[in-house]
């Protein structure tokens, strides 16, 4: 008798747990689900107004003194990096809610490598930065632009901010075994993780060890694999290398189904004509 009623508290148990486990997972698909509302409500909100900020600020005129000269520098290097940071968050609102596309086009990998440094100007020149390209692609490639640069971008904006001041910073761009591979290395410190995964996980720590947004190398690392590629680094001797691995097919250069062989940077909603 004993056994029996003791298996009936254990089934009441078992039952009142698994409603917990049951209510617990709908409030966590819920939270999910109001993250990424608020996540792309966020990015759109602030991608239009940044945008005309931006297209206007390059028409101002202004009276041409060393402190107006300072002071102007000084907003365009901010609505810059600011419009950086929204685009990264248009990009991953665009991945949490599952719309990301991919576009392909004929481009030259060279001028997306130019445009992103074009871009981070100011960082660039803030921290003294020398950039050196070496490519070995002497075609151009299909691939998807926009989403390349924004790896560009990513990568050279992380090797600046967490590399040493008055250094170099080497961008290799090289095609083996059917892979487009781009490598941004910096002269830095290695990142300050336990575990490699941290460096590419949204709102847990960035490359300093310091919990922040993430957001960059999380958006690298989603587009990587939503082009069904990969990104890894490498730390050794004072010197940081992400590595960026794209599927690569010859044949797809030949094919009437992509877009135009120019590539039109004014066409992103985050290039601007500096």
């Amino acid at each position: 008798m004993q056994n029996k009623i003791d298996e009936e508290n254990l089934n009441d148990e078992l039952a009142f747990l698994s409603k917990k486990i049951l209510d617990l997972n709908k409030k966590l698909i819920e939270s999910e689900k109001a993250k990424s509302r608020f996540l792309s409500l966020v990015a759109s909100k602030l991608n239009n107004p940044m945008t005309a900020i931006l297209g206007i600020l390059p028409h101002l005129k202004i009276i041409d003194t060393k402190e107006n000269r300072f002071f102007y520098e000084l907003v365009y290097k901010e609505a810059l990096d600011l419009d950086f940071k929204i685009q990264n968050l248009v990009m991953a609102s665009e991945i949490e809610s599952g719309k990301i596309d991919v576009s392909y086009a004929l481009v030259d990998p060279i001028e997306i490598i130019k445009e992103a440094i074009e871009s981070l100007k100011y960082l660039i020149e803030e921290k003294n930065i020398e950039i050196k390209i070496d490519s070995k692609i002497k075609q151009k490639i299909v691939t998807d632009p926009k989403k390349v640069y924004i790896i560009v971008k990513n990568l050279i904006s992380n090797g600046c901010r967490y590399g040493f001041e008055n250094s170099l910073l080497w961008i290799e761009l090289d095609i083996k075994e059917s892979m487009f591979i781009i490598k941004v290395k910096n002269r830095g410190d290695a990142p300050n993780v336990k575990y490699k995964p941290e460096v590419f996980t949204r709102f847990a720590k960035d490359a300093s060890g310091e919990h922040g947004l993430g957001i960059g190398l999380s958006v690298v690392r989603e587009i990587c694999q939503r082009l069904d590629g990969t990104i890894d680094y490498e730390a050794e001797d004072e010197f940081v290398t992400f590595v960026v691995k794209l599927p690569f097919d010859e044949e797809m250069i030949d094919s009437q189904a992509y877009g135009s062989n120019e590539f039109l940077f004014e066409s992103f909603d985050d290039a601007i004509e500096l």
